[in-house]
C-alpha cells in the first residue's frame, strides 16, 4: 500500500490538505483490512465483511474524487487497490480450506 499511496499521494496534495487526509485515511483503512486478515484471533465472518466494507470504501472514494481529478486516475487507483484486494482475499481463502483440512480450525 504504501506503493500506492506514493504514487497517487501528489495527486490528493495538489487538491489541498483535506484531500490529502482523505487519501491517506483510505491507504490506512485498506492496511487495517490487510493487517485483520492475518489476525488468527478474528472470525472469518468479521474478515468477510471487513473485506466488504472496505471495498466499497475504495469504490466511494474514487467515486467522489473523479470529478476533481478526473476518471482515467481514479480508475486506476482503484483497480490497483482492488488487485491487492483480490489477491489477498484469495491468498487467505486458500489459507482457511488448508486450515480446515488440516484440522485446525
Amino acid at each position: 500500500m504504501k506503493d500506492i499511496e506514493g504514487r497517487y499521494y501528489a495527486a490528493f496534495a495538489e487538491l489541498g490538505p483535506g484531500a490529502a487526509n482523505d487519501f491517506k485515511h483510505l491507504i490506512d483503512c485498506v492496511q487495517a483490512f490487510l493487517d485483520l486478515l492475518n489476525d488468527p484471533e478474528t472470525d472469518f465472518r468479521v474478515k468477510l465483511m471487513d473485506y466488504g466494507k472496505v471495498k466499497s470504501d475504495v469504490f466511494e472514494f474514487c467515486r467522489y474524487y473523479t470529478r476533481r481529478l478526473g476518471n482515467p486516475l481514479m480508475e486506476r487507483l482503484k483497480a490497483e487497490i482492488y488487485e491487492i484486494l483480490e489477491e489477498v482475499i484469495d491468498w487467505w481463502g486458500r489459507q482457511e480450506v488448508f486450515n480446515i483440512m488440516r484440522g485446525k480450525r
